[in-house]
């Protein structure tokens, strides 16, 4: 194991920049008590049309950007990112790094022995066609965290894990995992990593934020869903739960709406309010939702987009939000001018 561990590390390190370790001496931040953010692409912060979200940022109540550092595909990490990350900082923006976690077709690809397979042996892939490694392997968990380690020294404040969970969908009975015994409950894998790669990241930068992307639908039904999201259990495991509350995603007639997308402010405030009752012994837990500011079920308007914003506060939760749109066009009408909400 630690042979392997070893081989491991060297691979990462040889993906991975070489970068100076004097953000360890830098001063620490804190998280912003409302976190308002958009999310960004690892294309488009490098492209000049993320001017245009910068401006956004400057003149709205944005305080907060979340930018893919780790993707399906390999980690996107460079001395651009870090340049850009000094220059939001500078700015007062609360920088947080979209970490996709166990969906990992690069490391499926270079190191099979740790994905998942089909009973053939060959790579088991979602309905995306996307490959997966084990949730359960020690491998794994150390990759991500030489990956996070090395996202922080960009200057990044948080780290969002994102499918930080096992497979929902394609022919999941088919998959033959190389480490997991199939025992072991799923979300007890799920909360150990998330609470081990937590204290290992604050043993090194003790004010760094780490977040995990959960279904919203695991805040109406107390289980892990099959995939290892117990949300009141994970909850304890991190500093903030984000739960993607997207409109569209609910199932029809989800809360009584035949199509629940057209009812956003009804879906956001239901879900967050069903969803209190579940962090009754975690009152220091931070639910940070996704919203919806795409065109599925229906076409998002400012109106809309500001009808979920209005449920979360009406819900009783404030400590912001952050709103999803996969092509990063977002509407501005949904967004308070910088100044009225500096008066609030």
């Amino acid at each position: 194991m630690l042979k392997a561990l070893a081989i491991l590390g060297l691979l990462s390190q040889t993906l991975l920049p070489s970068l100076p370790e004097a953000w360890l001496q830098a001063p620490e931040r804190r998280m912003p008590p409302e976190v308002k953010a958009i999310y960004v692409t690892s294309n488009m912060v490098r492209h000049p049309q993320f001017q245009r979200l910068r401006q956004l940022l400057r003149q709205t109540e944005l305080n907060a950007v979340v930018i893919n550092t780790k993707e399906p595909w390999g980690p996107r990490l460079d001395d651009k990112l870090a340049q850009t990350v000094d220059e939001l900082k500078a700015e007062g923006i609360w920088t947080i790094a979209r970490h996709v976690t166990f969906q990992d077709d690069d490391l499926a690809k270079r190191r099979p022995e740790l994905a998942l397979k089909r009973p053939g042996g060959n790579l088991w892939r979602d309905n995306g066609g996307r490959a997966w490694v084990d949730p359960s392997s020690s491998e794994v968990w150390q990759y991500n965290l030489d990956i996070a380690k090395q996202t922080l020294a960009l200057g990044f404040d948080e780290i969002n894990l994102d499918y930080v969970r096992f497979p929902t969908d394609g022919e999941t009975k088919a998959i033959r995992y190389p480490t997991w015994d199939t025992q072991t409950p799923r979300e007890d894998i799920i909360v150990n990593f998330a609470g081990w790669l937590r204290r290992q990241l604050k043993a090194v930068k003790p004010n760094v934020v780490v977040s995990a992307d959960v279904f919203a639908y695991t805040f109406v039904a107390d289980w892990d869903l099959d995939m290892g999201q117990r949300v009141k259990k994970l909850a304890a495991a991190v500093d903030v739960i984000a739960p993607m509350a997207y409109p569209s995603h609910y199932y029809g007639k989800n809360f009584g709406f035949k199509n629940p997308a057209e009812h956003p402010y009804e879906v956001v405030k239901l879900t967050l309010e069903k969803g209190k009752k579940l962090f009754i012994n975690s009152p220091q837990i931070i639910i940070r939702p996704w919203l919806q500011d795409f065109n599925l079920g229906a076409v998002y308007t400012a109106d809309l987009v500001r009808a979920e914003i209005k449920a979360i506060a009406d819900a009783g939760y404030y400590s912001g939000w952050m709103l999803w749109d996969p092509r990063n066009i977002y509407n501005a009408g949904a967004l308070q001018p910088k100044a009225t909400a500096e008066k609030k």
